[in-house]
C-alpha cells in the first residue's frame, strides 16, 4: 500500500514538472513574440520618423534654394535652374529624362498650351465675326427643305462679285403660325422660334425674313418685322412703288391694323431656285441698322434686277 502511494506521488510530481516546463516555454515564446512585435513597431516608427525628417530636410533645402534663387536676377535664376536640371538628369536614361522633363516643366507646358488654344480660338472667332456679311436671313415654314447654303445664294453673290470670305447668317423654323402659336407655345416655350427668334429680330440680327404668307402674318402680329416704309431703302421703295406696287403685301399688326409689311417675290428666278415647299414666297424686313438696309436693298436689287446698285 505504501509502495502504491509513493508511485502515485512520484507520477504526480513528474506531471507537475512537465506542466511547469511547458508553461515556462510558452511564456518564453510569448515574451519573445511580444519583443519581436515591439521591435518591429519601433523600427517602423523609426523609419517613419526618418521619412518625416527627410521630408522636412528636403522642404528646408527647397525653401533655401527658393530663397537663394529669389536673391538672384532673372537671368541668374534661369541659369541656376538650368544647371540644377542638368545635374539632376545627368545620370538618367532617355525615358527617365523625358518623364522628368514633363514633370519638371508641366506647369509652363500646360500654361503654354492653354495660351495657344486661347489665342487660336479668339483669332478664329474674330475672323469669323468680323468678316463682311453677304446676307443674314431667317427662313420660315418650309419643313422639308434642306438648309440653305452659300450655293443657294451663289447667283446673288456672283451678281456682286462677293469673295468666298463673305459669311452668311441663317435661321430656320417651320412653326411660324399665329393660329397655333398659343397652344404650341404653352407646350414648347423653349422652342427657338419663341425663345431666340424674337430677340434676334429686335436686335437687327436679320437682314430679311423669307416665308410664306402664314409666316409673314405671324411676324406682323408678333411685331417681329418693321413696316416697309420704315425699313426699306428709299430708292428701292420708289422702284417697287413705280414698277410693281402689286407686290407689296399687307398683313395685320399687333393692333389688327392692315400694314404693308412684305414684298411678294413669287415666281422670280431667285424664289424658284430656293426650292421651297410653297409657291407664294415673301420677303419682310426685321431690322433697321445700316447693314440691314444695305443688304436688303442689295438682295431685292438682285431679285428684280432693278439696276439700283452697280
Amino acid at each position: 500500500m505504501k509502495q502504491y502511494a509513493d508511485d502515485f506521488n512520484a507520477k504526480k510530481a513528474d506531471e507537475n514538472h512537465i506542466e511547469e516546463t511547458d508553461y515556462a516555454d510558452s511564456k518564453e515564446k510569448s515574451n519573445a513574440k511580444d519583443e519581436t512585435a515591439s521591435n518591429d513597431a519601433s523600427n517602423e516608427k523609426a523609419e517613419s520618423d526618418d521619412s518625416e525628417k527627410e521630408k522636412k530636410v528636403e522642404k528646408s533645402l527647397t525653401a533655401e534654394d527658393n530663397l537663394e534663387l529669389h536673391s538672384l536676377s532673372r537671368k541668374e535664376r534661369n541659369k541656376a535652374k538650368r544647371e540644377k536640371y542638368r545635374q539632376t538628369t545627368a545620370k538618367m536614361n532617355r525615358k527617365e529624362k523625358i518623364n522628368y522633363f514633363f514633370y519638371y516643366f508641366k506647369v509652363p507646358i500646360l500654361v503654354s498650351i492653354a495660351a495657344i488654344v486661347g489665342v487660336t480660338f479668339i483669332t478664329i472667332s474674330l475672323y469669323r465675326n468680323t468678316r463682311p456679311v453677304a446676307i443674314s436671313f431667317a427662313l420660315l415654314n418650309s419643313p422639308s427643305i434642306e438648309y440653305l447654303t452659300k450655293d443657294d445664294f451663289k447667283g446673288y453673290m456672283d451678281y456682286y462679285d462677293m469673295p468666298s470670305s463673305y459669311r452668311m447668317i441663317d435661321f430656320y423654323s417651320n412653326k411660324a403660325d399665329i393660329d397655333i402659336y398659343e397652344d404650341y407655345y404653352s407646350k414648347n416655350p423653349d422652342d427657338a422660334l419663341y425663345a431666340q427668334f424674337p430677340s434676334l429680330c429686335y436686335n437687327d440680327y436679320f437682314d430679311v425674313i423669307i416665308s410664306d404668307k402664314t409666316g409673314i402674318e405671324y411676324c406682323g402680329k408678333m411685331s417681329l418685322i418693321i413696316p416697309l416704309e420704315d425699313s426699306l431703302d428709299l430708292s428701292m421703295s420708289k422702284y417697287i412703288n413705280d414698277n410693281c406696287p402689286e407686290r407689296i403685301i399687307s398683313v395685320n399688326n399687333v393692333n389688327d391694323d392692315m400694314t404693308p409689311y412684305a414684298i411678294d417675290i413669287s415666281g422670280t428666278e431667285f424664289a424658284i431656285s430656293l426650292g421651297l415647299d410653297y409657291d407664294d414666297v415673301y420677303i419682310a424686313l426685321p431690322g433697321q441698322s445700316a447693314r440691314n438696309i444695305a443688304n436688303s436693298k442689295r438682295l431685292l436689287n438682285y431679285i428684280f434686277d432693278a439696276g439700283l446698285i452697280n
